[in-house]
């Protein structure tokens, strides 16, 4: 049974500075941060202490059960208590070094050494800028990594151990909040391409999807259906999230996405199901021809188009909506927010439930109600488009 948001906040609170968290306090921060599920039951399944001149930290890795008793979901935290922090995400071991990391040479380390690491996983051109910041680090130190993907640079949130042992990709978030809330303000002040009407509705459904990816295709389906039942209550909202590593033409078709809902923004979702439609026939190739049949067969103007399509605004807006992504902790698509909280896609009865308790607790997943449901009839896991590729930043 999930605890009350005023019991865990308490319990993140009682962190003392420089002692190992509990197990407690671990387990509410997994149970939180990760997509919900009824019955979640939290594991602890490895840890790793570490000690660094700046202080200790906690490697953790942790795995979710439910009530799909097949299903367990994985995720790594790296812990530093003493500055009241958690990175989540996925976490590696880094080649060692000689000699070793010092506090010295740590930022030589991060601007040259991990580059070439990370450039050699993810298969793209990474830069790791030190920052220039004031702040003496700590245990554990905050990143952001440049990764080339065709049209510019993304920024990907990382975390390092200051001794260089091991590297997480994925945000750093405060152990004194719930990360619900904190993703739900990021959102409110996001660029998001919002579905015209429902302004007022209390939940709201952020998508983050890429339209070459299958395992969207299949996702909105399920959740669309959810979301016109519930008509007035919920407004949906996009935002465009191409696995530029495994997906060619996702890229194009999202500045593609992101132009037409500048102009016209009732038309994003109609553009998103076309390229679901054709999924399996587009190419990098035909994608502009296609988007073109799309403006003329609805009556939009083209020149209109072509004064935003892929011009350096609209790929910087994709790119921000990647950084977006990241900072929030997305690791595949589709991803849905409602009010902060993931929600699955595969199951849209508990999508429906779900919805239902966080508008009886007026907009907050923090303090709704756990859901009941029947076991799932079991259904193959889809094999591709749910995941990024190592040279997207994530595996």
């Amino acid at each position: 049974m999930r605890r009350g948001a005023v019991v865990v906040l308490a319990l993140l609170a009682a962190v003392p500075s420089g002692a190992q968290v509990s197990e407690q306090t671990i387990k509410a921060f997994a149970r939180e941060f990760m997509t919900y599920a009824p019955e979640t039951v939290i594991a602890i399944t490895e840890t790793t202490n570490g000690t660094t001149p700046a202080g200790p930290y906690q490697a953790i890795r942790v795995e979710r059960t439910f009530i799909k008793p097949e299903a367990k979901d994985p995720l790594a935290l790296l812990f530093d208590s003493r500055a009241g922090t958690v990175a989540a995400g996925l976490l590696f071991p880094l080649p060692t070094t000689d000699p070793p990391v010092t506090p010295e040479t740590l930022p030589l380390f991060v601007q040259q050494v991990l580059p070439e690491v990370l450039t050699k996983w993810f298969g793209s051109k990474v830069n790791v800028p030190w920052p220039m910041s004031p702040t003496k680090p700590g245990a554990v130190v905050p990143l952001v990594a440049l990764v080339s993907t065709g049209y510019g640079w993304m920024r990907m949130p990382l975390a390092v151990t200051a001794e260089g042992k091991f590297v997480m990709i994925g945000g750093i978030w405060p152990l004194d909040r719930d990360p619900r809330a904190i993703r739900r303000e990021i959102l409110d002040h996001a660029d998001v391409q919002w579905d015209v009407g429902h302004e007022k509705a209390v939940v709201k459904v952020v998508e983050f999807s890429d339209f070459q990816c299958p395992a969207c295709k299949r996702g909105w389906g399920e959740i669309k259906p959810v979301l016109t039942q519930h008509g007035e209550k919920i407004r949906h909202g996009l935002v465009t999230f191409p696995l530029v590593s495994a997906h060619p033409w996702a890229f194009r078709a999202a500045v593609a996405g992101y132009c037409i809902g500048q102009v016209w923004p009732e038309r994003v979702v109609d553009l998103k199901e076309e390229c679901y439609r054709l999924q399996d026939t587009l190419s990098v190739e035909s994608l502009d021809d296609t988007v073109f049949g799309f403006l003329a067969s609805r009556g939009l103007d083209r020149g209109q188009f072509l004064t935003c399509y892929l011009k350096d605004p609209s790929v910087d807006a994709v790119l921000h909506h990647l950084d977006l992504g990241y900072r929030l902790g997305v690791l595949g698509t589709p991803t849905f927010f409602v009010n902060g909280e993931p929600l699955p896609w595969g199951e849209s009865e508990w999508f429906s439930k779900r919805l239902d308790a966080i508008l009886t607790a007026n907009g907050r997943p923090e303090g709704a109600a756990e859901i009941s449901v029947k076991p799932p009839t079991p259904v193959p896991t889809p094999t591709q488009g749910s995941r990024p590729k190592p040279d997207a930043g994530v595996k």
